[in-house]
């Protein structure tokens, strides 16, 4: 039996082939063909059937990366170094063990911070209460910084004026140094004077919650400037909370922890170390330069003199004192003088 082998890869002139391109163009399906070929893709059909986990492109929800750098991150990239590694040359087991310790470690210090992060979250509450027990107490703080809430209804901003003033301007600021109010007094007394901030802007609108700066120009009855002070004491007399920690009250005024002064206990202020206060008694009180300067005594010349000589120079100026001698009666009746104290210090 002849079996016939081999194939023809040559052509053979003598045969006429049909010319593709004396063919007409390709022509777009009807809308009859594609309904009965189907109007899916071939090739998403053929990945429907061949992958169980297929799923529509288009029903596929496209989220956004992170950009921290967690536990997870670091096991995809562990995966896709493992993916397209060097197939004759992989990675080595104990390459892969470091990897995974480096892997394990990073984890438990995460879980550490995010504990650590729940503990912060936890004792939060509990610091904010502990600032109950500055009720009652006497604080020192500026009147100048107000931290507003959606709560306050006014706010009340004290100063202290050295003078009698002939005009007063009051500019309120917020944290971006835009003016908010603009409020102007004229023939301000001396002393502590205050005013209310409704909290309104120039519109008449509630200015936000947030902080505010305010500002006291103030001019003499001679045009000079003056200085204001803008210092406070009171007592608390509540407390609210805000994202940055508890806020106390004093009056109509808010007071921010960082920004209190002073701390003071009114009930402690009468402790028991009584003493006698003589500042009343002071003669000289109604004359402070009497307080002051004191006048330095003066010396006679006889008193310079002895204070520049020598000690033998002074015994020799006693002994040519005759009324330093002093006459007495000796044992057998006998008047005698004493001898002179220079001498007398000699025989000693």
């Amino acid at each position: 039996m002849d079996v016939k082998s081999g194939t023809k890869t040559w052509r053979d002139p003598q045969v006429q082939e049909p010319d593709l391109k004396s063919q007409g163009t390709a022509r777009n399906l009807t809308q009859d063909e594609k309904q009965a070929l189907g109007t899916e893709n071939i090739g998403e059909a053929l990945n429907k059937i061949s992958d169980p986990n297929y799923v529509d492109p288009s029903k596929k929800v496209r989220g956004v990366g992170s950009n921290a750098m967690d536990k997870d991150a670091f096991f995809k990239l562990m995966i896709a170094q493992l993916k397209h590694q060097d197939p004759s040359n992989p990675l080595k087991n104990h390459e892969m063990a470091a990897q995974l310790a480096q892997f394990s470690g990073l984890e438990q210090m995460t879980n550490i911070n995010t504990t650590l992060q729940e503990m912060k979250q936890a004792n939060k509450p509990v610091e904010q209460f502990q600032a109950l027990n500055l009720i009652g107490k006497e604080i020192s703080g500026d009147s100048a910084k107000i931290t507003r809430s959606d709560l306050d209804k006014a706010h009340e901003v004290k100063f202290n004026l050295p003078q009698d003033t002939k005009d007063t301007e009051v500019t309120i600021f917020n944290a971006k140094r835009e003016v908010v109010r603009k409020l102007k007094f004229s023939q301000l007394k001396a002393g502590e004077n205050k005013f209310d901030w409704n909290g309104e802007d120039e519109k008449g609108n509630k200015a936000k919650a947030g902080e505010y700066k305010v500002e006291i120009s103030a001019t003499g009855a001679a045009g000079q400037k003056l200085a204001v002070k803008t210092d406070f004491t009171g007592l608390v007399t509540g407390m609210s909370f805000s994202p940055e920690g508890p806020v106390l009250q004093v009056g109509k005024q808010n007071v921010r922890l960082k920004d209190i002064r002073q701390f003071s206990d009114p009930s402690l202020k009468n402790n028991d170390q009584n003493s006698t206060d003589v500042t009343n008694l002071d003669l000289n009180k109604g004359n402070a330069s009497k307080q002051t300067n004191i006048k330095q005594e003066t010396k006679t010349p006889e008193q310079l003199k002895a204070m520049e000589s020598s000690a033998d120079d002074m015994w020799g100026s006693l002994s040519a004192s005759p009324e330093l001698y002093k006459q007495h009666q000796s044992e057998d009746g006998q008047v005698v003088a004493d001898a002179p104290p220079q001498q007398a210090a000699k025989e000693l």
